[in-house]
């Protein structure tokens, strides 16, 4: 399998409008990579990478510090003697350390094991959790923390086919389980990201794969203290599959997904990003994208803000669904005013195929994406 290359595009626009620190970092490797989660700390951007050969399992897990103008100052390969171990997400902690939430396998016909670790500013593990799931393998596993607990909702296989269930942790912060559920329907069954309701009594989930109870594509599960789906909302114009939500201010959030666009009998997908009031009523919508293109949302994340002045919401231009396709294709980010107004586009690439993974807004006013780039002129095996 040839390799695929992370690409980090850090594009920092200050308030003003002038530019200031911008970096690209490539990564290669003679196995193929993937980001999976972006944090940044007070001095540093710290980026997971899954690698190994994607058309089989035994993935692991390389953690990456790298300084402000995107210097690599340190990496290190987490648990490299397991088998698979596979982190996901990342969160920065207030004390200076680092939680990462992903699973483990000790062989490739064992169960994965859900699995919490706590590590120090070196990548040191100072505490482990697992807990035996009875999956085969766990993907889009996705945390909020609320209430001085951890909130993870993900999906989990039970074979190597492609059928979904959706899961969920409850934990504390010293990484003991409160409760956890595997919810009973299969399928297509996934969680993209979770909101606390502003009281903190509820958690929202946004998912696919539970039509049968909305009738749209895209469902908002709304979750109690539980574990207990309470309700469903159906997610509006068609939108879902990679969804980012975040509140904009006690009354909004926002609300991000691919949306299909059907126009004389064709479909195309373009970007949503949706304004939407407390009880899940779509109040605003702004459609991104060319009609002649096929545009996803970035996969992992893909909106973020610190003003709310200046929204950055990114995601691929002229995707071709498959990690080694050859064709030509765009990072496309787009900054937004509060009104959901477009302030400008950019694109970056078209001279490989790139995929956005992962997106964040930074301190000083600009925007990190992370993702991938195959150049598919100089590769000679495709799978």
């Amino acid at each position: 399998m040839k390799p695929i290359i992370i690409l980090f595009l850090f594009t920092c626009i200050t308030f003003s409008g002038g530019a200031q620190d911008t970096f690209e970092l490539l990564i290669e490797d003679t196995l193929d990579q993937m980001p999976t989660s972006v944090i940044e700390t007070d001095k540093h951007y710290v980026f997971t990478e899954l690698f190994g050969t994607f058309s089989s399992l035994g993935g692991k897990t390389k953690l990456y510090k790298t300084d402000k103008q995107g210097n690599i100052i340190l990496n290190e390969v987490i648990k490299p003697e397991i088998y698979e171990f596979i982190l996901t997400n990342i969160i920065a902690e207030e004390n200076g350390r680092i939680t990462g939430f992903g699973f483990q396998k000790i062989a490739e016909d064992s169960v994965a094991y859900f699995t919490v670790l706590e590590m120090d500013d070196n990548f040191s593990i100072l505490t482990e959790k697992k807990y035996r799931t009875g999956f085969y393998y766990l993907d889009y596993i996705n945390v909020e923390k609320l209430n001085d607990c951890y909130l993870i909702v993900g999906s989990g296989k039970y074979t190597s086919y492609p059928t979904y269930y959706l899961f969920s942790y409850l934990i504390d912060v010293s990484y003991d389980t409160i409760r956890n559920k595997v919810y009973p329907e299969g399928g297509l069954c996934i969680a993209f990201d979770i909101i606390p309701t502003l009281d903190g009594n509820y958690s929202k989930v946004f998912t696919r794969g539970f039509e049968q109870q909305t009738g749209t594509g895209g469902q908002i599960i709304l979750m109690d203290s539980m574990l207990n789906r309470v309700g469903y909302t159906g997610v509006p114009e068609h939108v879902f599959s990679y969804n980012d939500a975040m509140y904009i201010d006690e009354a909004h959030y926002l609300l991000t997904g691919k949306t299909d666009i059907y126009n004389s009998g064709r479909q195309g997908a373009r970007l949503a990003i949706m304004l939407m009031d407390t009880a899940d009523i779509m109040q605003d919508i702004q459609i991104l994208g060319a009609a002649d293109t096929t545009n996803y949302p970035g996969f992992y994340s893909n909106l973020d803000f610190v003003d709310m002045n200046e929204i950055y919401y990114g995601g691929i231009k002229n995707l071709s669904v498959g990690y080694f396709v050859p064709a030509d294709s765009w990072f496309f980010l787009n900054k937004l005013n509060s009104n959901l107004e477009v302030q400008w586009q950019k694109f970056y690439g078209g001279d490989a195929n790139y995929m956005l993974w992962n997106l964040i807004a930074t301190q000083d006013g600009g925007c990190l994406m992370a993702g991938t780039r195959y150049d598919y002129i100089t590769q000679t095996d495709l799978r």
